[in-house]
């Protein structure tokens, strides 16, 4: 090869120089010993590319051996996949034995020495976590009502002596139910009080009757009360234990059974009504735990069953959270709240000052609901 080269160099490094000169013309060169040797680029790769091919045949030409390795902790169709496109060469195999949990590796000793370190590395006691949750449920409940019942009874008869000095209407009966059913005139069993605004169940009440001795006029006043004050407090706790990076579940509770009619067919299909913790851990570095949760709790409400099949209330928080190895934190809260204030009046009567609330049930009812999940890992040592 020949040819004129026409550069301008100063204070460059010779190799510095043949690089730069022979990259211009698409050359390269290779140094052995104190022999350079320069050749066009193509040509050096197709050599390096017929020395590395001869490496290989020589190093694929050995006598195959066989090995088996029996894992204690991982399971051999796991490992399987991994040796085969980390430390077999072309010519290596691997039978699993899944009855002993055994490795048969037929290759080449220095491959199946890089099998064996591999399998070292990989087949070792995985840590255990254990998942602690705490569902606290807390209901606090506050109802007061207060009402009244009036009846009264009036008459005006030739039977009283009091009648009316008009010719029309000559006597006049004015009835709304006072104390036992009857007891005036006009007033029978199906009469309705004058005011019924009375408080349903009432714990406290306090009677008043009015009555002239001829039985011309009755007033009876009833006042009722009610006052209720709850608190519920609901702690679950499911705990599980798995290990590192395996899925665990933990389930309690009941099946609540729904018919189903399709095609005219009645089938029962069954309906988890049940606390499930669903979780997998994956234990750091730093020893801290990264975890997958998925957490439930679902209950029937056989109090406003609908063809005897509850409504299921839940609770559901899925997510992932890293947490250090005994730290507690919540991974989810529901506050609900509830106010009521209700009035059930009669028209007009209810503006008379003072003795307006004779004639009004006043109702209070709050209701303050309030969840909170908590979650806590341990990892077992030993």
């Amino acid at each position: 090869m020949q040819g004129s080269v026409d550069v301008s160099l100063r204070d460059v490094p010779w190799d510095q120089a043949l690089d730069i000169i022979l990259r211009a013309n698409k050359l390269g060169y290779s140094v052995d010993g104190t022999i350079v040797r320069v050749a066009p680029l193509n040509v050096l790769a197709d050599e390096e590319k017929q020395r590395r091919q001869l490496a290989e045949q020589q190093a694929l030409a050995g006598e195959l051996k066989v090995a088996t390795i029996t894992l204690s902790y991982a399971t051999a169709d796991q490992v399987k996949g991994l040796l085969l496109k980390s430390a077999l060469s072309q010519r290596g195999t691997i039978e699993v034995d899944t009855r002993s949990n055994t490795l048969i590796i037929s290759d080449l000793q220095s491959s199946i020495d890089k099998a064996v370190s591999l399998v070292n590395t990989l087949d070792r006691p995985q840590p255990q976590v254990e998942i602690e949750a705490r569902i606290v449920i807390t209901n606090k409940s506050f109802k007061r009502e207060i009402g009244a019942r009036l009846g009264l009874g009036g008459e005006a008869s030739p039977r009283l002596g009091n009648t009316t000095p008009l010719a029309f209407p000559n006597s006049v009966i004015v009835g709304g139910r006072t104390g036992a059913p009857g007891a005036v005139t006009g007033a029978g069993p199906e009469a309705p009080n004058a005011v019924n605004l009375g408080v349903q169940g009432a714990t406290s009440a306090l009677g008043l009757a009015l009555g002239s001795v001829n039985g011309a006029l009755n007033l009876d006043l009833a006042l009722s009360a009610l006052e209720q004050q709850g608190k519920l407090t609901v702690i679950s706790t499911p705990r599980v234990s798995t290990q590192n990076n395996i899925e665990a579940e933990i389930t309690q509770g009941t099946q609540i059974p729904i018919q189903v009619v399709a095609n005219n067919t009645i089938t029962v299909q069954f309906k988890d009504a049940a606390l499930k913790l669903l979780v997998t851990p994956q234990i750091t570095a730093s020893n801290t735990v990264i975890m997958r949760i998925n957490l439930e709790n679902a209950q029937a409400d056989f109090g406003r069953s609908v063809n005897g099949i509850p409504p299921i209330d839940t609770q559901r928080a899925q997510t992932t959270v890293l947490i250090g190895d005994g730290q507690t934190t919540v991974i989810g809260g529901i506050y609900f709240s509830s106010q009521e204030n209700r009035s059930t009046r009669t028209p007009v009567l209810h503006n008379i000052p003072l003795l307006g609330w004779l004639f009004k049930d006043n109702l209070t009812n709050n209701q303050n609901n309030e969840l909170l999940i908590f979650i806590t890992p341990r990892i077992l040592k030993g």
